[in-house]
């Protein structure tokens, strides 16, 4: 009968039996989500939830089979819907456990950072040594000089995955560490590292230094410990393998192209002289990216002088075939920047004479048509009228890229593009000198006079 001991003592059995299921089940999961990679991997996550919901339909479904073969399916199931109660308390407390334990280990890691900032701003090299020792492997040299020098942004005001609000925003906005002490801390950083890890320490202090926008000053020092990673380098590019996971925010993704970027951006010609002068080259794709940062002729002859193939550069075809029509883009918003607009177009003038050539490019834009789009685009932006010598400059580069305001006819091979632009230009001004020689011989009839009036 129903009643019976062993009746009951299966129910029992079943409904004790069920009643964990869904929190065991619950328990498993969530291990596995916190300790693993299930945290970050969106296709792993995915599939966890897939394995969960299946999990989670099956455990009825087996607790009504087992209950029917134990005659207690009311037990069993009873114990499985119950349990969903201590389920959702398991998930809660794995997962305020986990929040507990992380936040304490950020807490931790707060205090190793703040060790290592304070030791950075006081100039201690041995203090700043050992602060790194203390800090996690999460942080290589590399990311730790990029945090120290940073502004200390919370993370809903920072970069997404942003290592700034590891330590707390400094007062008035401040600088967490000079950039005096910030050549020291990388100094120390670096001591007994190999070259890779070395050469990711003075990116992130090159991107630093690129971000308070210092002077040119320190740009030689710069250059002076990087050349210490390897005395016989001829170009200044990365030690490979790269060092690619030490950097952080500071991380440069298109390697050797961006060291020559942001010397190029931040301080010009006068970057690249010192970039020439400590006895580098440009590796070949750094070379675009240097002629970005030129402004004016002197820098293009300094470059030309350190064996740049600027020829090269500015052949029709290929990558580079359209970095001319890049440059012409960009002179307007120069024009308007720029203290001496005359350099600018005496630098574009000089492109014309070492072979940019003035026809359609393979996106079919002229460089004519190029300047022009970017002038209405900058006139659209501009607050005010533009000074007299913008005008002028702006006037000159139209006459090269222009010649009489037509598109370029074709060039001869034995001639360069500037050349033969001056040609079409001189063409253009003979023919309408012998037009005006062709109107002032035409006879001019005399006026006819005119009738008195009639007297009254």
């Amino acid at each position: 009968m129903d009643g019976t001991p062993d009746q009951t003592q299966r129910r029992r059995r079943a409904f004790r039996r069920w009643l964990f299921a869904y929190p065991v089940a619950t328990l498993a999961f969530s291990l596995y989500f916190v300790a693993t990679s299930a945290r970050t991997d969106m296709g792993e996550f995915l599939l966890l939830i897939v394995v969960a919901i299946g999990a989670a339909l099956a455990i009825p479904v087996v607790a009504l089979i087992d209950g029917a073969r134990s005659r207690a399916i009311g037990s069993a199931i009873g114990g499985c819907l119950l349990g969903l109660a201590p389920a959702v308390l398991v998930f809660a407390g794995v997962f305020e456990a986990d929040r507990a334990y992380r936040q304490h280990k950020l807490d931790a890691e707060r205090q190793r950072a703040a060790a290592l900032a304070d030791a950075a701003a006081r100039g201690d090299a041995a203090a700043v040594r050992a602060a790194m020792t203390q800090l996690s492997a999460d942080y290589g040299p590399g990311r730790a000089l990029c945090f120290i020098g940073g502004h200390g942004s919370q993370p809903f005001t920072g970069r997404s995955g942003s290592d700034d609000w590891l330590l707390s925003e400094p007062d008035g906005g401040e600088q967490r560490v000079s950039t005096a002490r910030l050549f020291d801390a990388a100094e120390a950083l670096m001591q007994g590292r190999p070259p890779a890890q070395r050469q990711a320490v003075l990116a992130a202090l090159l991107v630093r230094l690129s971000e308070r926008n210092e002077s040119l000053e320190y740009l030689p020092g710069w250059l002076r410990l990087w050349r210490g990673t390897d005395p016989d380098a001829r170009t200044l590019t990365f030690a490979q393998p790269r060092d690619d996971d030490s950097a952080g925010d500071c991380y440069l993704p298109n390697g050797n192209v961006d060291l020559a970027r942001i010397v190029a951006d931040t301080w010009h010609d006068d970057g690249l002289r010192a970039w020439i002068a400590a006895g580098y080259g440009f590796a070949p794709e750094q070379g675009p990216a240097a002629l970005e940062g030129l402004r004016s002729k002197a820098g293009l002859d300094a470059l030309v002088a350190a064996g740049f193939d600027l020829g090269a550069a500015l052949r029709r075809g290929g990558d580079d075939g359209e970095l001319m029509t890049h440059l012409v883009s960009t002179l307007p918003r120069l024009l308007d920047e720029s203290a001496d607009p005359a350099a600018l177009a005496d630098l574009t003038e000089a492109y014309l004479r070492s072979g940019a050539e003035l026809g359609r490019t393979t996106y079919g834009e002229t460089l004519c048509e190029a300047f022009s789009g970017g002038e209405s685009s900058q006139a659209a932006s501009r607050s005010s009228v533009p000074g007299a010598a913008r005008a002028a400059a702006a006037q000159r580069i139209r006459l090269a890229l222009c010649p009489q305001g037509q598109p370029p006819a074709p060039t001869s091979s034995s001639t360069t593009a500037y050349e033969n632009s001056l040609a079409a230009a001189a063409e253009a001004a003979a023919e309408a000198g012998r037009r005006e020689a062709i109107e002032a011989a035409e006879p001019t009839e005399p006026p006819q006079p005119t009738a008195p009036a009639p007297a009254r």
